[in-house]
């Protein structure tokens, strides 16, 4: 009963502090954020203007390409699929918090995406169905092999491009992948790889856009070697 009552007591404490709540909880990544996003998350986000110019420039980078749907992976509360082509284009986010896709129902009201509560590393949708598959501050929290299995998935269901907004510093939960040279190792074009300037520090932010080879063969996990900035 003791150890009961020290352990809520201590988890109430953490939670007063969204860092340290990441730093003790993120070793569940789904499970924190089940509980981390929705209203309180999109409130702390808003206020960071350098997200919302990172956001707009991933926008009109992407509406540079010619597509007609777009999924976005982690798509969070909505924020970067508000910033995408809608007149005609299929936009889908997925996330695998409620939470987050829940406050982004509410941001969009009638004119919301199809939104889908997925896990990344296994898409519910068939094979080459989108002409952009997007990550946004995904692929970097993640470990090695699930990592691997997030991008497989993404060229799977991808008949055009893959984009990854993803900084290349490593941190408690951040890995510092090279998505460029990861791409480049495994033969497919990059047309595009820059840094943001609206970041705090563009030198570790990371935007690429991948064109996908045709014919495609399909790529299995093992088969993407992730490269570390």
């Amino acid at each position: 009963m003791v150890a009961k009552i020290l352990r809520k007591a201590f988890y109430k404490i953490v939670g007063l502090n969204p860092l340290v709540d990441r730093f003790v909880r993120y070793r569940k990544p789904r499970e924190y954020w089940q509980k981390r996003g929705g209203e309180g998350y999109f409130q702390e986000q808003e206020v960071v203007y350098d997200r919302t110019l990172r956001s707009q420039f991933i926008g009109e980078e992407i509406n540079k390409l010619f597509y007609q749907s777009l999924l976005e992976i982690g798509c969070g509360y909505g924020k970067q699929l508000q910033n995408f082509n809608c007149n005609g284009v299929f936009l889908v986010g997925c996330d695998f918090s409620r939470p987050q896709l829940l406050k982004a129902k509410a941001l969009f009201n009638e004119k919301a995406p199809k939104l889908i509560e997925a896990d990344a590393e296994t898409l519910p949708f068939q094979d080459k169905v989108f002409d952009v598959v997007l990550s946004s501050a995904v692929i970097l929290h993640n470990q090695y092999a699930k990592a691997q299995k997030i991008i497989s998935e993404m060229i799977r269901v991808s008949r055009k491009y893959i984009v990854h907004n993803e900084d290349t510093d490593i941190t408690f939960s951040r890995y510092g992948y090279d998505l460029r040279k990861t791409y480049e190792k495994m033969n497919f074009k990059i047309l595009k790889s820059i840094s943001i300037p609206s970041a705090p520090d563009p030198s570790i932010t990371q935007f690429s856009i991948i064109e996908l080879p045709a014919p495609q063969q399909k790529i299995k996990p093992e088969d993407i070697l992730l490269q570390f900035h």
